[in-house]
């Protein structure tokens, strides 16, 4: 069984900001913000399965839930549907990112996966119900936030800076264009 992570300063609820919309002029960066967002997701499942009887667990359930039932996918799209095939496009053999890529795509199947399993549960907890601790939903509350660590810290360390190097600036601007298309708004001009 995954261990959840002591989650210290468990008194406030960190809510998830959305991210400025003129970030999506560098994309990369807006990635890496949402990694930033992925974080405190993990941290709010983390809290949840550590500390199921906390009287925020509503809130904190109701976050992650908003969380993965919105940003998620969208995250998920903006790297399947443009990031990735851009990559693939521009990088040689030389930058062995195939199986990375590949690695990254059978995680995004795996999260959505976990993400259906949580959701009922979430759901149930944002209500206000107090079925928190329920072992299997709890084991897959920590082993979603333990999968997702690990993978963000795979694309920040090999995808997105390789990313910086390889896509050209018509290449970035394509995919800001395509992540705000996806979320409704305007590309920055």
């Amino acid at each position: 069984m995954v261990r959840p992570v002591a989650v210290p300063g468990r008194s406030q609820t960190k809510e998830i900001e959305a991210i400025p919309e003129n970030l999506f002029r560098e994309p990369i960066d807006y990635l890496f913000a949402d990694h930033y967002r992925q974080r405190i997701v993990c941290k709010h499942l983390d809290q949840i399965a550590f500390d199921p009887g906390t009287d925020q667990v509503a809130k904190l359930a109701e976050v992650v839930l908003d969380y993965l039932e919105r940003d998620l996918p969208l995250h998920i799209a903006d790297e399947e549907q443009d990031l990735f095939p851009r990559l693939r496009a521009r990088c040689g053999s030389e930058d062995r990112i195939e199986g990375i890529l590949t690695q990254l795509s059978e995680e995004h199947a795996r999260c959505q996966e976990l993400g259906l399993h949580l959701s009922a549960g979430l759901r149930r907890l944002a209500e206000g119900h107090s079925s928190t601790q329920e072992d299997a939903f709890l084991e897959v509350a920590s082993t979603f936030a333990e999968t997702q660590r690990r993978h963000f810290a795979l694309e920040e360390r090999s995808v997105l800076p390789l990313a910086r190097e390889r896509l050209s600036p018509s290449d970035l601007a394509e995919l800001g264009r395509s992540m705000a298309a996806r979320r409704g708004a305007a590309y920055p001009e």
